[in-house]
């Protein structure tokens, strides 16, 4: 089963993301968190480095969870379904009752970031407007 979640960017094309670390969101645009030369990412605000695909933030694991876990359901609920249906007249009786689906979170893309360039990397990037200049590590190269 192969499953395509659409992840929302903001209206400029950034991309939410969150540090697997201290939790801290941020954005960067789409073309450079993956592209071939970023495999990992630093986080701007602790500037502690992971797997790029360790800062999808919580709510889109929680989407692709619910779309898994509806998708066994479906599975479960259909061949449960045709037992049923196959014991009818046998003498054995089973009841089945059918698994509800659950709604998976809507993703939306409404978090107010302030843009800054990182001149180390020639790129940008979105962080909180309370975080200066001077404090933040760049997702790219790890400069402060």
């Amino acid at each position: 089963m192969e499953e395509k979640i659409s992840i929302p960017t903001d209206s400029e094309g950034y991309y939410s993301l969150e540090c697997p670390y201290c939790k801290e969101r941020f954005k960067a645009l789409g073309g450079d968190i993956d592209g071939e030369d970023t495999l990992e990412l630093f986080c701007p605000s602790c500037g502690l480095v992971e797997d790029s695909n360790s800062f999808v933030p919580q709510e889109v694991i929680e989407h692709a969870e619910a779309l898994a876990m509806n998708y066994m359901k479906q599975q479960l609920n259909k061949t449960f379904k045709k037992t049923s249906r196959s014991m009818k007249g046998s003498g054995i009786s089973f009841d089945f009752k059918k698994l509800k689906e659950e709604q998976p979170k809507q993703l939306t893309e409404d978090e107010k970031l302030e843009q800054i360039e990182l001149h180390c990397c020639d790129k940008t990037i979105k962080v909180h407007a309370d975080q200066t200049r001077e404090t933040i590590y760049c997702p790219f190269c790890g400069v402060n």
